[in-house]
């Protein structure tokens, strides 16, 4: 595992304790021994009110690859969701998580999984 994507990846975690917008969930998952995989992020979205969206919490799962921040996230909700941005797979289609278009090494958890939120409702 890259060093770079492990300081990064805890430095997010350490960020997203500290603040982190209201009813979102994002934390490392676990390894079969119990101890933290920071490559791996558990996370839920609360559908924002006043949409087809509110009072559900959206389960998705951000695996990290050993260049990151080089290249994004995959995200992926579990179960998928039918979605016109969301692939049969689960995969979110979105640009800002896409190396050859709008992703920047600086974009950080919160803004990825604010960008999620906001595609659903606006897709």
């Amino acid at each position: 595992m890259s060093g770079i994507a492990l300081t990064r990846l805890s430095e997010e975690r350490k960020g997203w304790r500290k603040d982190h917008p209201f009813g979102f969930v994002a934390k490392p998952g676990k390894n079969p021994d119990g101890s933290l995989n920071l490559m791996v992020w558990e996370c839920y979205i609360p559908g924002r009110k006043s949409t087809a969206w509110e009072n559900g919490m959206y389960f998705l799962r951000m695996i990290f690859k050993d260049d990151y921040p080089s290249s994004p996230p995959k995200c992926k909700f579990e179960p998928p969701l039918f979605h016109p941005n969301v692939y049969p797979s689960g995969t979110v289609c979105l640009s800002l998580l896409d190396e050859e278009k709008d992703w920047r090494p600086a974009i950080t958890i919160k803004q990825i999984l604010l960008g999620i939120q906001d595609l659903l409702n606006e897709p």
